[in-house]
């Protein structure tokens, strides 16, 4: 199966952006981490525009339309956590949470650098500092996994060609693919 990094399409004119999404308590839930979510976020709109059925906040977390997460959600199953999102003067969105973690980074063909116990986090010694070029292990991802994050590379959303497909078909717009298998 073939695999994607969903991204925003930061190029369409005159689009919105999406700051910080926190919980009630102004807290800012993190959801690339894998875990389930239980509050009700409120999102802030950073830079006013043109909506869009797919974007990324400020902070890389996913926020979709209704339409857009119930797509994603018909081929993603548990493994999507769909969290109704207030924002004000909108509605209909949706955090897409991901709720699994594979460990499939490929590092034979990525490009990456890992921190080192002489840089400024010594704490982070072995972990990833940066992934520039991403490519997955297919084989190390199990085949019922179609939206999920990357173990030791939170940063990256992955969608399966499925989900991908999905979300094409309803004409999601602001999403943006690159193939990472």
């Amino acid at each position: 199966m073939r695999y994607f990094e969903l991204f925003d399409d930061v190029n369409i004119p005159q689009r919105w952006h999406i700051g910080e999404i926190t919980a009630d308590d102004g807290w800012e839930p993190p959801f690339w981490s894998g875990s389930a979510f239980q509050g009700s976020p409120i999102a802030t709109i950073s830079r006013p525009g043109i909506p869009l059925d797919f974007s990324l906040t400020s902070f890389a977390v996913p926020v979709a339309t209704r339409r857009v997460a119930q797509a994603i959600g018909s081929v993603a199953g548990d493994d999507l956590q769909r969290i109704p999102l207030r924002i004000h003067g909108h509605v209909g969105f949706e955090v897409l949470n991901a709720l699994r973690v594979v460990k499939c980074l490929d590092e034979s063909r990525s490009e990456f650098t890992k921190w080192t116990e002489r840089d400024h986090r010594a704490d982070l010694a072995g972990q990833y500092r940066g992934v520039t070029k991403l490519r997955i292990d297919p084989a190390s991802v199990p085949s019922d996994a179609h939206f999920f994050r990357i173990e030791g590379w939170l940063v990256a959303l992955i969608v399966s060609e499925p989900a991908k497909l999905a979300m094409e078909q309803i004409g999601c717009r602001g999403a943006k693919f690159q193939e990472v298998t």
